[in-house]
């Protein structure tokens, strides 16, 4: 019982201090420059956002049968609102609030 706790208490803190490295790496190669980023960094900044948002899109919508239309039209809500404010909290707050509204009265 002890070496079960000891283990996922390990795999635990490896997995935190992987996150935490994994999420410092970039300010720690960019954070102390003192000169402009190059235009082709600051090109896959611009883009790596769009590219990994529409990844999840495909990837959640690819298990989905046409039984409701409500996954489909919250989608379309999220990057309308994406397209419209250009706020990735308001898209997804705006698409999860219409798919869970949807939902809970029209099943």
């Amino acid at each position: 019982m002890v070496e079960r706790v000891i283990y996922l208490l390990s795999a635990l803190a490896v997995g935190a201090g992987m996150t935490y490295l994994l999420r410092a790496f970039p300010f720690l190669i960019f954070g102390f420059r003192q000169t402009e980023l190059s235009p082709r960094v600051k090109r896959w900044f611009d883009y790596s956002s769009p590219i990994i948002i529409a990844g999840l899109i495909i990837y959640s919508y690819t298990g989905l049968a046409w039984q409701t239309q409500w996954p489909y039209l919250a989608g379309a809500i999220s990057v309308g609102m994406q397209i419209w404010h250009g706020n990735p909290l308001l898209s997804i707050l705006a698409g999860t609030i219409f798919y869970m509204t949807c939902l809970h009265y029209w099943g």
